[in-house]
């Protein structure tokens, strides 16, 4: 007997590959997109291939942009969004005012917020923040945080420059 379960799973995912980024009806729109991006809008969240170049935009509050596999992403998202990189590789990512970040791999993450963020850099993945002068920035699971001046924070890195 087959589980209703094990129909409706596949289902919903195919629903939502159809439907994608840029559905008139939804507020989240894949921009630019140089590979592979896939967004979920019931989920709120959009997915970019390693390698990707990818910007979302849209007003959705609390949007998740994730960066699967393990070759780097160059990612950008508006205010309040969520950006997951995990792997081998890191990300770059700029992200609007009110956003939050992790870097969880092993990778280099370099972010650049419009305002006010915080950044989890746990592991032994290094970060870099880069914050307007009037934001408030910080990187969270980072024993030695590195104020390197000109708003930039370094964890398990050197200062840029």
């Amino acid at each position: 007997m087959i589980h209703p379960r094990s129909i409706l799973l596949p289902l919903a995912l195919g629903i939502g590959l159809f439907l994608g980024c840029g559905d008139p009806d939804e507020d989240v729109e894949v921009l630019e997109c140089s590979g592979e991006c896939e967004c979920v809008p019931e989920e709120n969240t959009c997915s970019c291939l390693g390698g990707t170049d990818c910007i979302i935009g849209g007003e959705t509050t609390g949007m998740t942009l994730l960066c699967e596999g393990n070759a780097r992403c160059a990612l950008a998202c508006g205010a309040d969004c969520h950006v997951v990189c995990p792997g081998t590789s890191g990300c770059d990512a700029t992200m609007g005012p009110g956003s939050t970040a992790e870097c969880d791999g092993t990778g280099d993450c370099d972010f650049t917020c419009e305002g006010d963020c915080a950044v989890d850099c746990p592991g032994a993945s290094s970060c870099t923040v880069t914050c307007p002068p009037d934001a408030s920035c910080e990187i969270t699971s980072c024993s030695q945080v590195d104020q390197c001046g000109d708003g930039v924070l370094a964890c398990r890195t050197a200062c840029p420059g």
